[in-house]
């Protein structure tokens, strides 16, 4: 899937563009497949020391950064050919110093395209571009239709601002990173729009990492939520991600309750219920979707 997401990257128009590859210590011959795609100049590759993450692979590669706008593709996914090109001039005509992407989500692989199923927007709200503030993405972060909130939208960034205010990844995170750069750069006062235009293909399969919810993952993404809570002085803004964080928790809750009761732990999925109690109405749609699917 790799090299179907390069040549994306490689067939954007109207922007000169440098492809930055970062194995995560893969166990299998991943950074080999890499190291092949390096025959096109215009393509480095690199291999992390230990698994980091994904917020750890992206912060080697915004340290050898060289181009003045940087983007983010995941392995498996793909960008239609003007994307940069129309999130550039964005960013210049705004201005902006991160545009947020729109996307469309593909039921299947990137390298069986063909047999793909097409879906609808992330977004389907903005018919145009249109400015952010913190408020309005955080509330745009909270559990939507299908989960589908402006986390998941993949970012241009300025490479000056967040060199200049020395912005990274949390490595802490194993999901949510993208969301909370996003933060950090709202924080560092960057000016953030959003185009409504689906041209990232998010291609979403059994194996998506993004659709597996691991209770540690998840513990640590509510914990980082709150630290950046903690450290807001508007109320408002305070409030809205002590809630999203609890929102978390609940999901935390119960998706350890599920793993206990697949391996029939009963007594302990009854004691973190009874630990996390709001946890209850997320549960029980959960479990009426497991019971459906098995009738």
């Amino acid at each position: 899937m790799l090299p179907y997401a390069v040549a994306s990257a490689l067939g954007q128009v109207r922007v000169r563009v440098e492809v930055i590859i970062v194995d995560d210590a893969s166990p299998d011959d991943s950074f080999a497949s890499a190291a092949r795609l390096t025959v096109d100049p215009r393509v480095r590759a690199f291999r992390m020391d230990r698994n980091a993450g994904p917020a750890g692979a992206r912060n080697l590669a915004l340290s050898h950064v060289r181009a003045p706008w940087v983007a983010v593709l995941d392995a498996d996914d793909l960008m239609r050919p003007d994307r940069l090109s129309r999130m550039c001039a964005l960013a210049q005509s705004a201005p902006a110093d991160v545009i947020l992407g729109n996307m469309t989500e593909v039921i299947g692989q990137s390298d069986r395209s063909e047999d793909a199923s097409i879906g609808q927007p992330f977004i389907t709200s903005l018919t145009e571009p249109a400015p952010l503030d913190l408020r309005s993405y955080i509330f745009g972060n909270f559990e939507g239709q299908g989960g589908r909130t402006y986390g998941y939208l993949k970012p241009l960034i300025s490479t000056e601002f967040i060199s200049r205010h020395r912005i990274r990844y949390n490595e802490s995170l194993r999901n949510g990173e993208d969301f909370h750069l996003v933060l950090s750069c709202f924080a560092a006062g960057a000016r953030v729009w959003v185009s409504p235009v689906p041209d990232y293909l998010y291609f979403r399969h059994d194996a998506s990492v993004s659709h597996r919810a691991d209770p540690a993952h998840l513990e640590a993404l509510a914990a980082v939520d709150r630290a950046f809570a903690e450290a807001q002085s508007d109320p408002e803004i305070r409030a809205l991600m002590y809630k999203r964080a609890t929102q978390i928790e609940q999901l935390c809750a119960t998706e350890t309750i599920m793993a206990a009761l697949r391996e029939r732990r009963i007594a302990q999925a009854l004691s973190v219920l009874s630990h996390h109690p709001s946890a209850t109405p997320r549960l029980v749609r959960q479990l009426s979707q497991a019971l459906s699917k098995r009738l």
